[in-house]
């Protein structure tokens, strides 16, 4: 709220500023050489104010659009004309620069195919990641900077070989939300779950079960609360209005913005990860991440239900917090009108209906199984077999890495515009 108010402040501020520069160009009009010396104006609008001031012209006949002398290439660059024109062309360009009228440009519409391609080059390069018994490949999206990250931690913690962490990460809103999540998410997750005791990471009964599934819940809600507060805002702003002569405002500003980022507050990140431990796989995520499991014969079996506002167990629990569910124009149900997830970490301004409370699942693990995590980039176009089926075909370090890849130009060959993160995680080697 604080956030919405303080730009609709700053817009204010602005329109009045422009009233300011247009009441002093009026006022310079009583002497034209003064108010293009002074005030340089965009030809358009310059030609307007001194047309004002001067006696009435003949009226003028258009331009022939044959008559340009320039054109814009396809790249963007102004281009001349061939030199072999005619002469009588010569003749009408001279005439027509002597009223002082800028030449028209003539701007080719590029198609969307060939935008999509030069965002693209702009784009960081893709990632592909080969580690100890997992595999990543990203691509971002054409329509803005990169808002996926991923996270693992394996490193042999709490002494415990068996214990890792893996993780997908798909933000909105800027790249904040996601940055801060990739880094804490996964160290939250195992300090939680080593200090729930050694007890608690053996296989065998539910209320072990119970144990980390709750430690991972708490370090959930924690890297959240550790988001939201990393990304408050304190504004302190002093406005100042005083009369000056000539019936004109003087607006003085003095504002001084204490931020704890520099990031929007408003961002949020969903989240698939995986933990395993004493045996187990422990699934959680928020948001439209998945994560789907090859078991030993092949099939696939998401492990995840994407928190969205379509499902009606979460339009129910938005409707009962007194927040409302709509259908936009390109059919998508979404918060309060703005978001399409229904969970997801951040997002200060829902906070009240878009909770961070994961679901988790646990499955024993068993022999010949794999893991893929992605962000909705992959799974808005390719389904939960497709993917398990690619991945299988070859079961080599080589021939996994280059399954990842390959999922993502499925992806991007169907159509999808946003950013697009896939791991490969080995569950095999957790075997014991």
């Amino acid at each position: 709220m604080l956030h919405t108010t303080v730009r609709l402040f700053c817009s204010v501020v602005a329109a009045l500023a422009r009233l300011v520069r247009e009441l002093r160009i009026r006022a310079a009009m009583s002497s034209p050489v003064g108010l293009i010396a002074t005030a340089p104006l965009p030809l358009r609008r310059k030609t307007k104010l001194l047309a004002a001031l001067a006696p009435p012209q003949p009226p003028v006949v258009a331009r022939p659009a044959e008559a340009c002398d320039a054109v814009v290439s396809g790249a963007g660059a102004v281009v001349d004309q061939p030199q072999q024109q005619s002469e009588s062309k010569r003749k009408k360009m001279t005439a027509w620069s002597a009223r002082g009228r800028p030449s028209r440009l003539v701007v080719p519409v590029a198609d969307d195919a060939g935008w999509g391609a030069a965002a693209a080059a702009a784009k960081e390069a893709d990632v592909e990641v080969e580690g100890d018994g997992f595999w990543v490949a990203s691509r971002a999206g054409p329509r803005h900077a990169m808002e996926d990250a991923y996270s693992v931690v394996t490193h042999k913690n709490g002494g415990d070989s068996q214990l890792a962490f893996y993780g997908v990460f798909d933000g909105h809103g800027g790249r904040a939300a996601v940055d801060f999540v990739s880094q804490r998410l996964g160290e939250n997750v195992v300090s939680a779950v080593l200090a729930a005791g050694s007890a608690a990471r053996d296989e065998a009964s539910s209320e072990d079960d119970d144990a980390i599934s709750a430690a991972i819940r708490a370090a959930y809600l924690a890297t959240d609360s550790e988001l939201l507060t990393q990304h408050q805002v304190r504004v302190r702003t002093t406005t100042v209005i005083e009369m000056k002569k000539n019936d004109f405002f003087e607006i003085i500003i003095n504002g001084w913005f204490d931020l704890w980022t520099q990031q929007d507050a408003s961002g949020g990140a969903c989240a698939a990860t995986a933990l395993v431990s004493g045996g187990g796989l422990y699934v959680a995520h928020l948001g439209d991440c998945r994560a789907v499991l090859s078991r030993g014969g092949g099939a696939a079996a998401a492990l995840t239900a994407d928190h969205t506002c379509a499902a009606e167990g979460e339009r129910a629990r938005i409707e009962r917090g007194g927040g409302f569910v709509s259908r936009s124009g390109s059919g998508v149900w979404r918060v309060q009108g703005s978001l399409a997830v229904s969970r997801a970490f951040g997002d200060a301004g829902l906070k009240r209906w878009v909770l961070a409370e994961p679901a988790v699942a646990r499955v024993p693990l068993r022999a010949g199984e794999f893991l893929v995590v992605a962000s909705d980039g992959l799974w808005d176009k390719v389904g939960n077999q497709e993917a398990v089926d690619v991945v299988a075909r070859g079961r080599t370090a080589a021939a996994v890495a280059r399954s990842c890849a390959e999922l993502v130009d499925m992806a991007r060959r169907r159509g999808s515009r946003d950013d697009i993160t896939v791991m490969v995680i080995d569950l095999e080697r957790f075997v014991r």
